[in-house]
């Protein structure tokens, strides 16, 4: 297959502590009110850092914040648009205001299966609502309908309103898109079995609705409504946008003999090109990054790295991209074709 290789150029790059451990977790990279995250843990502290608008530095802040459950589960961290922090637990959401002190806390029955279940938050369009997932309650029959998307108040904790969800026990992921943060989308992964939903706030009234193929998680960055969807064996990738057929690129008909789509984050590099790695194996950093036509999914450029190897590249929707080593976070662009 033919296809222009660009140099990837070095813009910035800087330590974030403890990052590696974390950079396979489910809030290791987030997007929130048009800016895209990075969430380590550092000792007893979650450290939030909003990637820089200019595309020559890293990190435009920091915030440090102390974990609520002190060398136990981390839990999910989601950064709030008045500077504060949400923290859920199994069983517990913690809010804290921008100067670290607990703003409320809302309790919930944890799941009995901590390791499969684990929860995620995310602050609405408004800033007034947080949602959560939850765990569900028994029907009338006694029988256990799903777990729960439940939107409280972020000024007191209140709880608003709930809606019950396909899943259960399952782990969960809340993004925004990069262009419009009403646009809400939750994973819910249970084992071999995915939803992607769409999650609707509307007067207080939650909705869900499926989004895309049935099995495909949504993976990293999404642009102007549109989604990329990943299948867990890296089989294909589609894209995903609300009043068009899915657009679907198959690893046999799309990528060199023996390759396949890996890591987490494939996601839109602008709003024409998508940013993903290939390689034979799932479990190796020895992958390549290709760039494709953001319409059609079809290979138009490969990404060579001076000096250097790079896994799962974290596109920023800017025409940027991250990559990370260890505790080391490098921002990088492309450059003319070679």
């Amino acid at each position: 297959m033919n296809y222009a290789c660009h140099t990837a150029e070095l813009l910035a790059e800087q330590e974030l502590p403890g990052y590696r451990d974390c950079s396979t977790r489910h809030d290791s990279f987030l997007v929130r009110d048009r800016s895209c995250w990075l969430v380590s843990r550092s000792g007893d502290e979650t450290v939030v850092c909003r990637v820089a608008a200019d595309a020559s530095r890293l990190f435009a802040e920091q915030r440090h914040w102390p974990c609520p459950r002190s060398g136990e589960e981390h839990g999910f961290a989601s950064p709030l648009p008045d500077g504060g922090l949400a923290l859920i637990v199994n069983g517990l959401v913690t809010v804290y205001d921008i100067a670290g002190r607990v703003r409320w806390t809302y309790r919930f029955q944890p799941w009995p299966d901590a390791h499969n279940a684990t929860p995620a938050c995310t602050p609405d369009a408004s800033g007034r609502r947080l949602l959560v997932t939850t765990t569900g309650r028994p029907g009338r029959d006694g029988l256990y309908r799903g777990d729960l998307c439940v939107a409280l108040d972020l000024a007191d904790g209140r709880h608003v309103t709930d809606t019950v969800l396909p899943s259960a026990t399952a782990g969960y992921i809340f993004q925004q898109s990069r262009t419009d943060p009403g646009q809400v989308f939750l994973d819910a992964l249970m084992g071999d079995t995915f939803h992607s939903l769409e999650v609707t706030l509307r007067d207080d009234a939650l909705h869900t609705a499926n989004i895309g193929l049935e099995n495909d998680p949504f993976a990293g960055l999404s642009l102007d409504g549109a989604v990329i969807k990943t299948d867990v064996g890296g089989e294909w990738i589609s894209r995903w946008e609300a009043g068009a057929e899915d657009v679907v690129a198959e690893v046999g008909e799309t990528l060199p003999e023996g390759l396949r789509f890996v890591g987490h984050r494939p996601g839109f590099l602008d709003r024409d090109r998508v940013l993903a790695a290939v390689a034979e194996e799932e479990d190796t950093e020895d992958n390549r990054h290709l760039i494709l036509d953001g319409h059609t999914l079809r290979p138009i450029g490969e990404l060579a790295y001076p000096g250097t190897t790079c896994f799962d590249p974290l596109a920023l929707g800017d025409g940027t991209w991250l990559t990370t080593e260890g505790d080391l976070v490098r921002r990088w662009r492309p450059t003319g074709t070679r």
